[in-house]
C-alpha cells in the first residue's frame, strides 16, 4: 500500500477522517493468505450513486415520483418527491426552494441528496442522546419498532463521527501526561482510581474525571494513615461518623510531615472543587484540568514521602 507523504497528514488526522468513512461504507476490503488490506476512499458522489441511494428501499410510489422528476423537472414534480421523501410539512418547505425558477434535475437530485442525508444524522443525534439520557415516549416507541440493523447503523454512524472529532484532542491531551515516579508502589484501588481519572481527563470527560480525582485522593490518604500506623485515629473518626474527606485532610495535617502541608491545601481544592460539581452543576473544562494535575502532584507527593 502507499505510504504516507512528509507532506501529507499525520497519522493522528488521517485516522480521524478515516474512522466516519469507514462507518458510512466508503471502504474496500480484502483478506487473503498474505494478510488484510484497507482501503478508505473519498469520492463526490454522483448522479447515479445519490439516485441510488435515494431509490435504496423506497416504495413504488417513490420511485414513480423520481422517474417523473427526472423525465419532467417542474415545480411540481420537485414538491411531490420532497413530500414523498420528508413528509408533508417539511417536503413542502424544502420544495419552496426551488419555486419560481429554473432548475435541473441533477440540482434537485443533490439538494434532496443532502438534506436526506443531514435528516438522518439529526435522527441518529437524537437518538442516541436519548439512550444516552432521558429520552421521550415518542423516541422509546419509535426504538420498540426499529429494525435491530437500522439502530446497529445509527449507533456507527453516531460513535464513529463522535470519535473522529475527539481523536484529535485526546491524542494532545494524552501527549502532555509523563510517568509519575514514585518511591513507593501505590495500592490497586489508587491505581484504578488514577487510571479511570486519567481516561476521563484524556476523552474530556472532565466531570467524571473531577469526581474520580476525589475517590483517589481518598483512597490514598485512608491507606497512607493504616501505613504509618494512624489507623486507630481513623476509626475514630468513622466511629463518630466524622470521616467525611474534609476531616480526613484535617486529620492528616497532623500525621504527615510538615512539607505536605500544600500538597493537603491542593487536595481540599480538589475536594471542594468535586463537591461543587456534584451539588452546585457542571465547572468549567479548565477547573477539571487543573484539579487533574494537581491530583497526581498529590499522589506522586503521598507515595514519596519519608518511611
Amino acid at each position: 500500500m502507499a505510504k504516507q507523504s512528509k507532506a501529507g497528514p499525520s497519522e493522528t488526522e488521517l485516522i480521524a477522517w478515516a474512522i466516519p468513512k469507514i462507518a458510512q461504507g466508503h471502504y474496500a476490503f480484502s483478506d487473503d493468505s498474505d494478510g488484510r488490506e484497507l482501503w478508505v476512499t473519498e469520492h463526490p458522489p454522483d448522479v447515479a450513486d445519490m439516485e441510488g441511494e435515494l431509490l435504496a428501499g423506497q416504495s413504488e410510489t417513490v420511485q414513480r415520483a423520481i422517474c417523473r422528476l427526472r423525465e419532467g423537472c417542474n415545480f411540481e414534480t420537485i414538491r411531490d418527491v420532497f413530500v414523498l421523501l420528508f413528509g408533508d410539512n417539511l417536503g413542502n418547505m424544502l420544495a419552496q426552494q426551488f419555486a419560481n425558477t429554473q432548475t435541473d434535475y441533477y440540482l434537485v437530485l443533490a439538494y434532496a441528496y443532502e438534506q436526506e442525508k443531514r435528516l438522518i444524522k439529526n435522527i441518529q443525534k437524537i437518538f442516541v442522546r436519548g439512550r444516552e439520557g432521558l429520552g421521550s415516549e415518542s423516541l422509546a416507541t419509535l426504538e420498540s419498532k426499529a429494525l435491530p440493523e437500522a439502530i446497529s447503523v445509527s449507533l456507527v454512524s453516531q460513535y464513529a463521527d463522535e470519535i473522529a472529532r475527539v481523536f484529535p484532542k485526546l491524542i494532545r491531551r494524552a501527549e502532555q501526561l509523563r510517568v509519575l515516579a514514585t518511591e513507593e508502589t501505590a495500592p490497586a484501588e489508587v491505581e484504578v482510581y488514577l487510571q479511570e481519572a486519567s481516561k476521563c481527563y484524556i476523552y474530556g470527560r472532565f466531570i467524571a474525571c473531577l469526581i474520580v480525582c476525589r475517590s483517589a485522593i481518598e483512597f490514598a490518604l485512608r491507606e497512607r494513615f493504616v501505613k504509618l500506623g494512624k489507623n486507630a485515629q481513623l476509626a475514630a473518626l468513622q466511629q463518630n461518623r466524622q470521616d467525611s474527606l474534609a476531616n480526613v485532610i484535617s486529620l492528616a495535617r497532623s500525621v504527615l510531615p510538615s512539607r505536605s502541608q500544600q500538597t493537603l491545601d491542593d487536595a481540599d481544592e480538589v475536594r471542594r472543587k468535586a463537591k461543587d460539581a456534584v451539588h452546585k452543576g457542571p465547572p468549567l473544562p479548565e477547573v477539571c484540568k487543573e484539579m487533574f494535575i494537581k491530583t497526581r502532584g498529590i499522589l506522586r507527593e503521598f507515595y514519596s514521602l519519608p518511611k
